[in-house]
Protein backbone atom coordinates (compact mmCIF):
# COMPACT_ATOMS: atom_id res chain seq x y z
CA UNK A 1 0.00 0.00 0.00
CA UNK A 2 2.50 2.15 -0.10
CA UNK A 3 2.15 4.20 -3.15
CA UNK A 4 -1.02 5.90 -2.45
CA UNK A 5 -1.54 8.54 -5.12
CA UNK A 6 -0.75 8.84 -8.54
CA UNK A 7 0.69 12.30 -9.70
CA UNK A 8 0.79 14.57 -12.24
CA UNK A 9 2.76 17.07 -13.05
CA UNK A 10 0.80 20.02 -13.88
CA UNK A 11 -1.68 21.53 -11.82
CA UNK A 12 -5.64 22.42 -11.68
CA UNK A 13 -6.87 24.96 -12.92
CA UNK A 14 -9.33 26.35 -10.56
CA UNK A 15 -6.70 25.58 -7.57
CA UNK A 16 -4.46 27.68 -9.62
CA UNK A 17 -7.42 30.35 -9.21
CA UNK A 18 -7.58 30.15 -5.76
CA UNK A 19 -4.34 30.10 -4.89
CA UNK A 20 -3.81 33.44 -7.02
CA UNK A 21 -6.89 34.18 -4.49
CA UNK A 22 -5.03 33.63 -1.02
CA UNK A 23 -1.68 35.83 -2.66
CA UNK A 24 -4.16 38.39 -3.22
CA UNK A 25 -6.27 38.59 -0.04
CA UNK A 26 -2.60 38.63 1.83
CA UNK A 27 -2.91 34.64 3.24
CA UNK A 28 0.32 33.28 4.49
CA UNK A 29 -0.63 29.80 2.97
CA UNK A 30 2.41 27.27 3.26
CA UNK A 31 1.03 24.68 1.27
CA UNK A 32 -2.08 23.28 -1.15
CA UNK A 33 -2.89 19.52 -2.24
CA UNK A 34 -5.79 18.29 -3.90
CA UNK A 35 -6.03 14.30 -4.64
CA UNK A 36 -9.47 13.09 -7.13
CA UNK A 37 -9.61 9.72 -6.35
CA UNK A 38 -6.61 8.55 -6.10
CA UNK A 39 -4.75 11.10 -8.01
CA UNK A 40 -3.01 14.14 -6.85
CA UNK A 41 -4.55 17.06 -9.08
CA UNK A 42 -2.41 19.92 -7.10
CA UNK A 43 0.58 20.32 -5.26
CA UNK A 44 1.84 23.31 -4.33
CA UNK A 45 4.09 24.68 -1.88
CA UNK A 46 5.13 28.13 -0.83
CA UNK A 47 8.85 28.51 -0.44
CA UNK A 48 11.08 27.93 1.40
CA UNK A 49 8.51 24.92 2.31
CA UNK A 50 8.57 21.60 -0.07
CA UNK A 51 7.23 18.56 -0.49
CA UNK A 52 10.21 17.19 2.08
CA UNK A 53 9.25 19.49 4.67
CA UNK A 54 8.01 19.08 7.68
CA UNK A 55 5.18 20.93 8.91
CA UNK A 56 3.21 21.48 12.41
CA UNK A 57 -0.16 20.30 12.27
CA UNK A 58 -1.40 21.81 15.73
CA UNK A 59 -4.67 20.06 16.87
CA UNK A 60 -5.04 17.91 13.38
CA UNK A 61 -3.13 15.59 15.95
CA UNK A 62 -6.41 15.36 17.63
CA UNK A 63 -8.20 13.53 14.56
CA UNK A 64 -4.71 11.38 13.88
CA UNK A 65 -6.05 10.27 17.78
CA UNK A 66 -9.57 9.34 17.01
CA UNK A 67 -7.77 7.28 14.17
CA UNK A 68 -5.34 5.28 16.99
CA UNK A 69 -8.60 4.71 19.22
CA UNK A 70 -10.08 3.23 15.98
CA UNK A 71 -7.31 1.05 15.30
CA UNK A 72 -7.19 -0.04 19.10
CA UNK A 73 -10.84 -0.13 19.01
CA UNK A 74 -10.74 -3.13 15.82
CA UNK A 75 -7.54 -5.15 18.04
CA UNK A 76 -10.25 -5.64 21.09
CA UNK A 77 -8.30 -4.08 23.51
CA UNK A 78 -10.63 -1.35 24.43
CA UNK A 79 -14.82 -0.29 24.38
CA UNK A 80 -15.73 3.18 23.63
CA UNK A 81 -17.69 2.81 26.85
CA UNK A 82 -15.02 2.01 28.58
CA UNK A 83 -13.96 4.99 31.80
CA UNK A 84 -11.16 7.10 31.14
CA UNK A 85 -9.61 6.92 34.66
CA UNK A 86 -9.70 2.79 34.53
CA UNK A 87 -6.74 3.03 32.32
CA UNK A 88 -5.20 5.39 34.89
CA UNK A 89 -4.93 4.65 38.22
CA UNK A 90 -1.60 6.22 39.07
CA UNK A 91 -3.62 9.56 39.17
CA UNK A 92 -6.42 8.03 41.02
CA UNK A 93 -7.34 8.56 45.25
CA UNK A 94 -10.10 8.55 46.91
CA UNK A 95 -10.51 12.72 46.28
CA UNK A 96 -10.67 12.09 42.65
CA UNK A 97 -13.79 13.86 41.37
CA UNK A 98 -16.48 11.39 40.72
CA UNK A 99 -17.36 13.09 37.24
CA UNK A 100 -13.65 12.23 36.06
CA UNK A 101 -14.29 8.86 37.05
CA UNK A 102 -17.19 8.37 35.52
CA UNK A 103 -15.81 9.87 31.71
CA UNK A 104 -15.76 7.17 29.02
CA UNK A 105 -13.83 6.83 26.33
CA UNK A 106 -16.54 8.17 24.17
CA UNK A 107 -16.86 11.13 25.77
CA UNK A 108 -13.60 12.56 25.40
CA UNK A 109 -13.23 11.42 21.92
CA UNK A 110 -16.64 13.37 21.19
CA UNK A 111 -15.48 16.69 23.27
CA UNK A 112 -17.87 16.19 26.14
CA UNK A 113 -15.18 15.81 28.95
CA UNK A 114 -16.23 16.86 32.62
CA UNK A 115 -14.11 20.03 31.47
CA UNK A 116 -15.09 23.39 29.87
CA UNK A 117 -11.40 24.53 29.34
CA UNK A 118 -7.88 22.48 28.99
CA UNK A 119 -6.50 21.81 32.35
CA UNK A 120 -3.02 22.50 31.57
CA UNK A 121 -3.39 25.90 30.75
CA UNK A 122 -4.45 26.90 34.00
CA UNK A 123 -3.06 29.68 35.20
CA UNK A 124 -0.78 30.59 32.34
CA UNK A 125 1.10 33.40 31.87
CA UNK A 126 1.44 35.40 28.94
CA UNK A 127 -1.43 34.35 27.13
CA UNK A 128 -0.44 30.81 25.13
CA UNK A 129 3.46 30.67 25.88
CA UNK A 130 3.84 26.93 26.28
CA UNK A 131 6.43 27.63 28.82
CA UNK A 132 3.95 28.79 31.14
CA UNK A 133 1.76 26.03 31.11
CA UNK A 134 1.58 22.84 33.89
CA UNK A 135 4.41 20.50 33.74
CA UNK A 136 2.51 16.89 33.42
CA UNK A 137 -0.90 17.55 30.87
CA UNK A 138 -2.37 14.34 31.40
CA UNK A 139 -2.04 14.40 35.16
CA UNK A 140 -3.94 17.79 34.95
CA UNK A 141 -6.72 16.38 33.82
CA UNK A 142 -7.15 13.69 36.59
CA UNK A 143 -6.11 16.36 39.54
CA UNK A 144 -8.27 19.30 38.27
CA UNK A 145 -11.82 20.10 39.91
CA UNK A 146 -14.48 19.42 36.97
CA UNK A 147 -17.54 22.25 36.79
CA UNK A 148 -19.56 19.69 34.61
CA UNK A 149 -20.76 16.34 34.27
CA UNK A 150 -19.52 14.12 31.27
CA UNK A 151 -21.41 13.18 28.36
CA UNK A 152 -23.53 16.27 28.35
CA UNK A 153 -22.16 18.83 25.76
CA UNK A 154 -19.65 19.87 23.19
CA UNK A 155 -16.81 21.87 24.86
CA UNK A 156 -13.21 22.21 23.03
CA UNK A 157 -11.08 20.73 26.20
CA UNK A 158 -7.16 19.87 24.04
CA UNK A 159 -6.48 17.96 27.46
CA UNK A 160 -8.99 15.07 26.96
CA UNK A 161 -6.79 14.88 23.19
CA UNK A 162 -3.86 14.38 25.27
CA UNK A 163 -4.66 12.05 27.44
CA UNK A 164 -6.50 9.84 24.29
CA UNK A 165 -3.03 10.22 23.07
CA UNK A 166 -1.18 8.34 26.60
CA UNK A 167 -3.78 6.05 26.20
CA UNK A 168 -2.44 4.52 22.85
CA UNK A 169 0.76 4.93 24.25
CA UNK A 170 -0.59 2.67 27.58
CA UNK A 171 -2.86 0.10 25.60
CA UNK A 172 -0.38 -0.45 22.74
CA UNK A 173 2.83 -0.81 25.33
CA UNK A 174 5.26 1.39 23.12
CA UNK A 175 5.64 4.91 22.06
CA UNK A 176 2.93 6.92 20.48
CA UNK A 177 5.01 7.06 17.30
CA UNK A 178 6.39 3.84 17.09
CA UNK A 179 2.57 2.92 17.37
CA UNK A 180 1.51 4.80 14.13
CA UNK A 181 4.51 4.13 12.02
CA UNK A 182 3.41 0.05 12.85
CA UNK A 183 0.23 0.62 12.57
CA UNK A 184 -0.83 3.54 9.82
CA UNK A 185 2.01 5.06 8.67
CA UNK A 186 4.38 2.39 7.58
CA UNK A 187 0.64 1.22 5.76
CA UNK A 188 0.60 4.27 3.62
CA UNK A 189 4.24 5.10 3.03
CA UNK A 190 4.07 8.32 5.57
CA UNK A 191 7.74 9.41 6.42
CA UNK A 192 10.10 7.56 8.94
CA UNK A 193 11.25 11.39 10.42
CA UNK A 194 7.39 12.30 11.28
CA UNK A 195 7.39 12.95 15.02
CA UNK A 196 5.18 14.38 17.72
CA UNK A 197 6.24 16.68 20.31
CA UNK A 198 6.13 16.61 23.76
CA UNK A 199 4.99 18.25 27.31
CA UNK A 200 8.04 19.04 29.67
CA UNK A 201 7.56 15.07 31.34
CA UNK A 202 7.42 13.47 28.44
CA UNK A 203 4.11 12.70 27.20
CA UNK A 204 2.67 13.01 23.52
CA UNK A 205 1.63 16.38 23.03
CA UNK A 206 -2.00 14.56 21.70
CA UNK A 207 -3.93 17.63 21.00
CA UNK A 208 -1.24 19.76 18.84
CA UNK A 209 2.25 18.42 18.61
CA UNK A 210 2.03 16.62 15.30
CA UNK A 211 4.87 17.31 12.78
CA UNK A 212 4.36 15.59 9.55
CA UNK A 213 4.70 16.29 5.67
CA UNK A 214 1.27 18.04 4.21
CA UNK A 215 1.71 14.98 1.23
CA UNK A 216 1.46 11.90 4.35
CA UNK A 217 -1.47 13.75 5.54
CA UNK A 218 -3.40 13.60 2.22
CA UNK A 219 -3.23 9.88 2.48
CA UNK A 220 -4.44 9.70 5.81
CA UNK A 221 -7.30 12.03 4.61
CA UNK A 222 -8.06 9.55 2.04
CA UNK A 223 -7.79 6.80 3.99
CA UNK A 224 -10.85 7.97 6.19
CA UNK A 225 -12.33 9.12 2.70
CA UNK A 226 -12.25 5.48 1.62
CA UNK A 227 -13.72 3.84 5.00
CA UNK A 228 -10.10 2.56 6.68
CA UNK A 229 -8.71 0.80 4.18
CA UNK A 230 -8.57 -2.44 6.26
CA UNK A 231 -6.72 -0.76 8.73
CA UNK A 232 -9.64 0.98 10.71
CA UNK A 233 -13.07 -0.56 10.72
CA UNK A 234 -15.71 1.80 8.14
CA UNK A 235 -18.31 1.56 10.86
CA UNK A 236 -16.29 3.43 13.53
CA UNK A 237 -15.31 6.32 10.71
CA UNK A 238 -18.69 6.95 9.71
CA UNK A 239 -19.51 7.30 13.44
CA UNK A 240 -16.40 9.51 13.51
CA UNK A 241 -17.36 11.68 11.05
CA UNK A 242 -20.42 12.20 11.72
CA UNK A 243 -22.41 15.42 14.19
CA UNK A 244 -22.49 13.45 17.67
CA UNK A 245 -22.18 16.81 19.30
CA UNK A 246 -23.65 20.00 18.42
CA UNK A 247 -21.57 22.75 18.00
CA UNK A 248 -24.12 25.44 17.33
CA UNK A 249 -23.40 27.81 19.66
CA UNK A 250 -20.32 26.59 20.93
CA UNK A 251 -18.82 27.57 17.56
CA UNK A 252 -20.98 30.37 16.87
CA UNK A 253 -17.73 33.12 17.28
CA UNK A 254 -15.88 30.54 15.09
CA UNK A 255 -16.91 30.39 11.18
CA UNK A 256 -20.05 29.04 10.41
CA UNK A 257 -18.74 25.84 8.16
CA UNK A 258 -17.83 24.10 12.23
CA UNK A 259 -21.21 24.60 13.38
CA UNK A 260 -22.33 21.99 11.88
CA UNK A 261 -21.27 19.34 14.42
CA UNK A 262 -18.19 17.43 16.03
CA UNK A 263 -17.95 13.67 15.56
CA UNK A 264 -14.81 11.93 17.49
CA UNK A 265 -12.03 14.37 17.43
CA UNK A 266 -13.30 15.44 13.77
CA UNK A 267 -15.52 18.54 12.51
CA UNK A 268 -18.31 18.23 10.70
CA UNK A 269 -18.95 20.36 8.23
CA UNK A 270 -21.57 19.99 6.15
CA UNK A 271 -23.32 18.36 3.69
CA UNK A 272 -21.89 14.80 4.42
CA UNK A 273 -18.10 16.80 4.38
CA UNK A 274 -16.01 16.65 7.23
CA UNK A 275 -12.14 18.37 8.25
CA UNK A 276 -9.42 17.41 10.34
CA UNK A 277 -8.73 21.13 11.47
CA UNK A 278 -6.01 22.94 12.85
CA UNK A 279 -4.49 26.05 14.69
CA UNK A 280 -3.62 28.61 11.87
CA UNK A 281 -4.91 27.30 8.64
CA UNK A 282 -4.32 23.28 8.87
CA UNK A 283 -6.66 21.45 7.11
CA UNK A 284 -7.77 17.68 5.80
CA UNK A 285 -11.13 18.02 4.25
CA UNK A 286 -12.84 15.29 3.03
CA UNK A 287 -15.77 15.64 0.12
CA UNK A 288 -16.59 12.00 -0.21
CA UNK A 289 -19.68 13.07 -2.62
CA UNK A 290 -17.30 14.76 -4.99
CA UNK A 291 -14.40 12.43 -4.10
CA UNK A 292 -11.93 14.94 -4.03
CA UNK A 293 -9.57 15.39 -0.68
CA UNK A 294 -7.74 18.61 0.50
CA UNK A 295 -5.18 19.78 2.79
CA UNK A 296 -3.22 23.10 3.06
CA UNK A 297 -1.27 24.56 5.71
CA UNK A 298 -0.62 27.58 6.35
CA UNK A 299 0.07 30.10 9.42
CA UNK A 300 -3.16 32.67 10.08
CA UNK A 301 -2.45 33.20 13.65
CA UNK A 302 -1.97 36.79 13.16
CA UNK A 303 -5.77 37.19 11.74
CA UNK A 304 -7.22 34.09 12.59
CA UNK A 305 -10.22 35.09 10.76
CA UNK A 306 -8.10 34.26 7.52
CA UNK A 307 -8.75 30.17 8.75
CA UNK A 308 -12.20 30.78 7.85
CA UNK A 309 -11.51 32.04 4.43
CA UNK A 310 -9.71 28.95 3.78
CA UNK A 311 -12.11 26.72 4.67
CA UNK A 312 -14.83 28.60 2.79
CA UNK A 313 -12.45 28.56 -0.03
CA UNK A 314 -11.78 24.96 -0.42
CA UNK A 315 -15.47 23.95 0.11
CA UNK A 316 -16.17 26.32 -2.13
CA UNK A 317 -13.75 24.39 -5.10
CA UNK A 318 -15.38 21.38 -4.53
CA UNK A 319 -17.98 22.79 -6.30
CA UNK A 320 -16.21 24.41 -8.78
CA UNK A 321 -13.37 22.40 -9.65
CA UNK A 322 -13.27 19.99 -13.01
CA UNK A 323 -10.47 17.79 -12.54
CA UNK A 324 -9.87 17.53 -15.92
CA UNK A 325 -8.79 21.02 -16.79
CA UNK A 326 -5.04 21.14 -16.01
CA UNK A 327 -2.66 24.12 -16.29
CA UNK A 328 1.03 25.11 -15.30
CA UNK A 329 1.11 25.09 -11.12
CA UNK A 330 3.40 28.69 -10.61
CA UNK A 331 6.31 29.17 -8.08
CA UNK A 332 4.93 30.77 -5.04
CA UNK A 333 6.67 32.29 -1.85
CA UNK A 334 4.75 33.27 1.43
CA UNK A 335 3.72 36.57 1.81
CA UNK A 336 5.50 39.14 3.00
CA UNK A 337 5.43 42.63 4.13
CA UNK A 338 4.67 45.21 0.65
CA UNK A 339 6.95 47.72 0.57
CA UNK A 340 6.11 51.02 -1.24
CA UNK A 341 8.33 53.41 -1.01
CA UNK A 342 12.17 53.73 -0.66
CA UNK A 343 13.59 53.70 3.45
CA UNK A 344 15.13 57.46 4.51
CA UNK A 345 16.23 56.31 7.63
CA UNK A 346 19.50 56.65 8.62
CA UNK A 347 21.09 54.10 11.36
CA UNK A 348 20.70 54.77 15.01
CA UNK A 349 20.75 53.85 18.53
CA UNK A 350 18.31 53.97 20.84
CA UNK A 351 18.30 53.90 24.81
CA UNK A 352 15.05 52.20 26.11
CA UNK A 353 12.88 53.80 28.87
CA UNK A 354 12.33 51.11 31.99
CA UNK A 355 10.09 48.79 31.23
CA UNK A 356 9.10 45.23 31.95
CA UNK A 357 10.23 43.27 29.27
CA UNK A 358 13.91 44.12 30.15
CA UNK A 359 14.95 45.34 26.72
CA UNK A 360 17.16 48.12 27.52
CA UNK A 361 18.72 49.35 24.00
CA UNK A 362 17.68 49.22 19.97
CA UNK A 363 19.58 50.01 17.23
CA UNK A 364 18.61 49.77 13.46
CA UNK A 365 20.76 49.80 10.64
CA UNK A 366 19.54 50.06 6.76
CA UNK A 367 21.78 49.06 3.56
CA UNK A 368 19.80 49.62 0.52
CA UNK A 369 17.09 46.98 0.13
CA UNK A 370 17.80 45.56 3.96
CA UNK A 371 18.46 46.18 7.37
CA UNK A 372 18.71 44.67 10.90
CA UNK A 373 17.12 45.34 14.48
CA UNK A 374 19.41 44.43 17.20
CA UNK A 375 17.41 44.44 20.54
CA UNK A 376 19.22 44.43 23.64
CA UNK A 377 16.97 42.41 26.26
CA UNK A 378 18.02 41.13 29.63
CA UNK A 379 21.99 41.59 28.63
CA UNK A 380 21.36 39.51 25.74
CA UNK A 381 21.75 40.78 22.32
CA UNK A 382 18.86 39.65 19.81
CA UNK A 383 18.90 40.52 16.09
CA UNK A 384 16.30 40.52 13.68
CA UNK A 385 17.68 41.14 9.94
CA UNK A 386 15.32 41.48 7.18
CA UNK A 387 15.13 42.48 4.15
CA UNK A 388 12.68 45.49 2.65
CA UNK A 389 9.08 44.28 0.95
CA UNK A 390 10.42 40.59 0.82
CA UNK A 391 11.24 37.80 3.37
CA UNK A 392 14.69 36.93 4.62
CA UNK A 393 15.47 33.64 5.78
CA UNK A 394 16.44 34.31 9.54
CA UNK A 395 17.62 32.06 12.55
CA UNK A 396 16.00 33.07 16.44
CA UNK A 397 17.80 32.71 19.70
CA UNK A 398 14.11 30.82 20.57
CA UNK A 399 14.87 27.22 18.88
CA UNK A 400 11.46 25.91 18.88
CA UNK A 401 10.27 28.64 16.91
CA UNK A 402 13.16 29.05 14.33
CA UNK A 403 13.76 29.24 11.69
CA UNK A 404 11.85 32.62 10.68
CA UNK A 405 10.67 34.89 7.93
CA UNK A 406 11.27 38.45 8.34
CA UNK A 407 10.13 41.31 6.36
CA UNK A 408 10.04 45.24 6.41
CA UNK A 409 8.19 47.88 4.95
CA UNK A 410 8.62 51.91 4.87
CA UNK A 411 5.32 53.23 5.30
CA UNK A 412 3.71 56.81 4.30
CA UNK A 413 3.19 57.94 7.85
CA UNK A 414 7.18 57.89 8.88
CA UNK A 415 6.58 54.36 10.43
CA UNK A 416 8.58 51.22 9.87
CA UNK A 417 6.89 48.07 10.39
CA UNK A 418 8.07 44.43 10.73
CA UNK A 419 7.04 41.23 10.28
CA UNK A 420 8.66 37.98 12.02
CA UNK A 421 7.03 34.63 10.88
CA UNK A 422 7.76 31.76 13.00
CA UNK A 423 8.30 28.60 10.94
CA UNK A 424 9.67 26.11 13.13
CA UNK A 425 8.00 23.65 15.74
CA UNK A 426 6.36 26.92 17.27
CA UNK A 427 4.45 28.90 14.93
CA UNK A 428 3.07 31.90 14.54
CA UNK A 429 4.85 35.86 14.60
CA UNK A 430 6.23 38.73 15.54
CA UNK A 431 5.26 42.46 14.71
CA UNK A 432 7.15 45.44 15.47
CA UNK A 433 5.89 49.01 14.74
CA UNK A 434 8.13 51.89 14.98
CA UNK A 435 7.36 55.44 15.15
CA UNK A 436 9.72 58.06 15.32
CA UNK A 437 9.29 61.85 16.34
CA UNK A 438 12.45 64.08 16.69
CA UNK A 439 14.79 62.12 18.95
CA UNK A 440 11.83 59.53 20.53
CA UNK A 441 11.24 56.28 19.84
CA UNK A 442 8.06 54.50 19.96
CA UNK A 443 7.84 50.58 19.46
CA UNK A 444 4.59 49.05 19.50
CA UNK A 445 4.84 45.15 19.76
CA UNK A 446 2.65 42.12 19.54
CA UNK A 447 3.18 37.96 19.54
CA UNK A 448 1.30 35.44 17.87
CA UNK A 449 0.50 32.05 18.68
CA UNK A 450 0.69 29.46 21.14
CA UNK A 451 4.26 29.17 21.27
CA UNK A 452 7.66 28.70 23.20
CA UNK A 453 9.40 32.19 22.21
CA UNK A 454 9.52 34.35 25.47
CA UNK A 455 8.73 37.47 23.26
CA UNK A 456 7.73 40.89 23.05
CA UNK A 457 4.02 42.51 23.60
CA UNK A 458 3.47 46.08 24.04
CA UNK A 459 4.80 49.34 23.29
CA UNK A 460 8.28 50.74 24.47
CA UNK A 461 9.27 54.20 24.30
CA UNK A 462 13.23 55.38 23.98
CA UNK A 463 15.33 58.34 23.33
CA UNK A 464 17.90 58.66 20.01
CA UNK A 465 21.49 58.63 21.58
Amino acid sequence: MKEVFKFKSSSNRASERALDFFDREGIALHSLLIAHKDEIITESYYSPYDRNSLHRLYSITKSVNALGIGILLKKGQLSLDDKIASFFPEYVTDKTDKRILDARVRDLLMMKSPYTKTCYKGGAKNGNNVSSYQKNWVSSFFTSTPDRDPGMFFSYDTGASVVLAKLIEKLSGTTYMEFFKKELFSPLGIAEDTYILSDPVGNPQGGSGLMMRPIDLLKIIYLVKEGGMGIIDSDYLKEATSPLSDTTLASLSNMRERRSGYGYQIWCVGDGSYAFVGLGGQFALAVPDKDLVFVTTADTQVYDAYSSVILKVLLRLSEEIDPSETTEARDRRIISLINRRPCPLSDMIFSIDNNQIGVTSLSLSFKEDEGEMKIMKDGTEESYPFYFGRNRLIDLKEESSSPALASASYNGDGTLALWVQFIGECQGGLTFELAFKEDRLSMRMRLYGELMFDGYSGVLTGKRV
